[in-house]
């Protein structure tokens, strides 16, 4: 559906958009890998394969660390307001977070709803670039949204270009209808689509320093296509390494099939139906097999064949440890942990490989959620909703992947009681709070007289 898409667009974009000098920049290669990794991510396989599943784990795993206890905070006069209008979509970032990973990207596009401001997030098989600056910052692209009613299927098409040097970001909407997914269908007008009425055809907006919308990119090299500014999957290097975990799967899953106890024995001593059928139990269904080899109505064969699914385990595994590789995943993560990690030292250094590729995407995300306060404060200003003012945005990442949380708190608190860090450091790491808040906290001051242990630790306090 992606690629099909990519053709409707392409002819949309001078027919109707009326853009005689853009086209779409993404190539053949790239498109073939996007569609690649919306099949596995979404478990299309043919009916005779197996499937473990994985490329939506690892995603789903990339998500969890990426997120895990992260804090995003927006504070100003105008902040506090965009905070609000921020919070559901900080409530679903993990899953979000995920289908970028799984893609190689995903575009946040904030737009106007009411009074409020809310969130799309566009996935990489439902936006197509047309345009990145030098910087390889996207800076125009046509988004897709679809909605099937009524047995109709309707098309709505946004494409933005901005133009760095002028400030200026054109917008414009147009909608389809179609009765199949073969073809994108006439053009309506978008008020004949209730969740489309208020939307304007066309608008232009000057005085930006930045596009009305963040490309979150995953900040992974592409080797499929080294001038592709797009991003790749966290699993794209896993590829053939994944299908071919799916095909020793099925290796194991038929040898515990075709190894299971049966018994032969004559057709004779098998009792007949009214029917004429064989009558058996469930039970005996499974364990007797008849054998036509002999009418002897004594014979009696057991078939029971020696699993090797040990060797099959075993080859499973150095293709799930190959994988956890070429994914950036620290081993153990989907292969047999017991067969890993001997020593602290070798735990920590497998930790470090996952730990770098969960940082990058942390910091790429923190660029692309910069892009998206922008454009909201910039569409706040437009429709004069909330507060005037200034925004911040502040973030928190944990990095508990690499750091063990108990050893950590253990340590600082050490080094409180002997003096090499403070009590109120003490909580404004663990516990989040403000410098203020923590000095307040454990009572702190300049020149104390005894320093106050707040935690009952030693006799002698750790502040000062």
């Amino acid at each position: 559906m992606f690629q099909k898409m990519m053709q409707w667009v392409r002819a949309t974009l001078l027919r109707l958009l009326g853009q005689e000098n853009t086209d779409l920049v993404i190539s053949p290669a790239m498109e073939t890998q996007i569609a690649t990794w919306v099949r596995m991510y979404e478990d299309v396989h043919a009916q005779d394969t197996y499937s473990l599943g994985l490329p939506a784990f690892i995603a789903g795993e990339f998500a969890r660390l990426v997120t895990l206890e992260c804090d995003i905070q927006l504070t100003g006069t105008r902040g506090k307001w965009m905070d609000e209008q921020f919070s559901i979509f900080r409530d679903s970032l993990r899953p979000s977070v995920e289908y970028a990973c799984a893609l190689g990207g995903a575009v946040f596009k904030p737009y106007v709803r009411g009074d409020a401001i809310a969130v799309d997030v566009v996935q990489a098989d439902a936006f197509f670039p047309t345009a990145f600056d030098t910087s390889r910052r996207l800076t125009g692209a046509v988004f897709s949204q679809q909605i099937t009613r009524g047995g109709k299927i309707y098309t709505r098409l946004e494409s933005h270009d901005f133009n760095p040097g002028t400030g200026v970001e054109v917008i414009q909407n147009r909608a389809f209808v179609s009765s199949s997914n073969a073809s994108l269908g006439g053009e309506i007008a978008l008020s004949q689509v209730p969740e489309w009425a208020d939307i304007t055809p066309e608008a232009t907006i000057q005085n930006l320093t930045q596009p009305l919308f963040a490309y979150f990119r995953i900040p992974l090299a592409n080797n499929k296509d080294r001038g592709s500014p797009l991003g790749v999957s966290v699993f794209a290097g896993a590829v053939p390494a994944i299908e071919q975990a799916n095909a020793q799967y099925g290796r194991l899953l038929w040898e515990y099939e075709g190894g299971q106890l049966a018994v032969d024995v004559s057709e004779a001593a098998i009792r007949k139906g009214e029917d004429g059928g064989v009558q058996l139990d469930r039970l005996g269904q499974r364990l007797y097999r008849r054998s036509l080899a002999t009418g002897d109505i004594n014979f009696y064969h057991a078939f029971a064949p020696a699993l090797r699914d040990a060797s099959y385990l075993n080859g499973l595994n150095d293709l799930l440890r190959k994988i956890e590789m070429q994914s950036n995943l620290s081993f153990g993560t989907i292969s047999d942990p017991s067969s890993v990690d001997k020593t602290a030292t070798e735990v920590k250094m497998n930790k470090q490989r996952s730990f770098a590729a969960v940082h990058d995407i942390q910091r790429a995300l923190e660029t692309a959620l910069n892009g998206l306060f922008y454009a909201m404060d910039k569409l706040a200003q437009l429709y004069g909703l909330g507060p005037a003012g200034d925004w911040q945005a502040t973030y928190l990442w944990h990095d508990s992947i690499l750091v063990d949380e108990d050893k950590a708190r253990e340590q600082m608190r050490q080094d409180c009681r002997d003096g090499a860090a403070r009590w109120w450091e003490y909580r404004m790491r663990f516990y989040g709070e403000s410098e203020a808040e923590a000095k307040k906290a454990v009572g702190y001051s300049e020149n104390p007289k005894k320093p106050l242990d707040p935690f009952g630790l030693d006799g002698d306090g750790g502040d000062g």
